[in-house]
């Protein structure tokens, strides 16, 4: 299958973003932490995966588009594909707290968002493989 070249949120194509990164972190059970012995403790309980997403230059219905995913408050989640760190493609529902925006202002002629930056969130329990 051919290398996707764009950033889908549901079957949308978004706009290319301009910074995209990946962070992923274990999350452990309450016991953990390290015992009398100093050896480490806890059981993994699962992974959390933030993508980090920065957009710039965006035409207003492109963000109104980025916005009818991550705002709507009848849909907590939605299916995000993307190339993951090890360049396949992965399509996993993500949940988003809201974007934000760094906007040129009152001009006319510019009226681009000039940043949006939006985190989402993934969480796959250990068994959830």
């Amino acid at each position: 299958m051919p290398t996707p070249q764009k950033l889908l949120f549901d079957e949308t194509e978004i706009a290319t973003p301009t910074a995209f990164k990946i962070e992923k972190e274990k999350v452990m059970s309450d016991n953990a932490g390290l015992s009398s012995r100093c050896s480490y403790v806890g059981d993994v309980k699962g992974i959390i995966t933030t993508i980090h997403i920065e957009w710039q230059q965006l035409t207003p219905a492109e963000v109104a588009t980025i916005n009818s995913f991550v705002l709507d408050p009848s849909n907590l989640f939605f299916p995000v594909t993307y190339l993951n760190e090890e360049f396949e493609e992965v399509t996993q529902d993500f949940r988003a707290d809201g974007p934000t925006y760094e906007q040129w202002g009152w001009d006319v002629h510019r009226q681009l968002c000039r940043v949006l930056a939006l985190d989402i969130y993934h969480y796959q329990g250990v068994g959830d493989v």
